[in-house]
């Protein structure tokens, strides 16, 4: 009866098995593992390593332009909220004044709280424009919008009609 555990046994047969061959089958055997170490190697270890350092330059740009979005947005929200309140008033009298650059036929109306805005070819870019200064500088914000592409539109320039519903301060 053997006081052996598995293992030694195993261990025996192999350095038995190993003894019992001819030095170029050692040196075969040897060549093998190593290889197949070497291979393992390449294949969890030194592979991904690489990959991942081939990656990181188009990494690093895309979280620098995240980070600049989110910083841009954050000056955005830090600045509106510094914003000083801008009475009724001077809402109305931002608007009466850049009426003009939404085109000859934008008009206003002033009831209570809300002004309604009617255009009939506003270009695009002028629209976006006035509706960004709007927010920033009289603390206007759109509230309801029936808005659509006006025929008269050229190929160049998109025109827009329709109505909004604005809300003052």
């Amino acid at each position: 009866m053997s006081t052996r555990s598995p293992w030694q046994q195993a261990q025996m047969a192999g350095s038995q098995a190993w003894a019992q061959r001819s030095p170029r089958e050692k040196a075969l055997l040897l060549a093998a593992v190593l290889l197949v170490g070497l291979v393992a190697l390449w294949q969890w270890a030194l592979a991904p390593a690489l990959q991942t350092w081939r990656e990181a330059p188009a990494r690093q740009a895309a979280f620098d332009r995240q980070s600049q979005h989110m910083r841009q947005w954050q000056a955005q929200a830090q600045g509106l909220q510094k914003t000083a309140a801008v009475s009724r008033t001077e809402a109305t009298q931002w608007l009466e004044k850049n009426l003009s650059t939404l085109g000859p036929n934008a008009q206003i109306s002033l009831q209570g709280d809300k002004a309604t805005l009617r255009t009939e070819a506003a270009p695009a870019g002028a629209m976006a424009q006035w509706l960004r200064q709007a927010r920033e500088s009289a603390q206007i914000l759109p509230v309801q919008a029936q808005m659509q592409q006006a025929a008269n539109a050229t190929d160049n320039e998109v025109l827009w009609q329709g109505t909004m519903v604005l809300r003052l301060p």
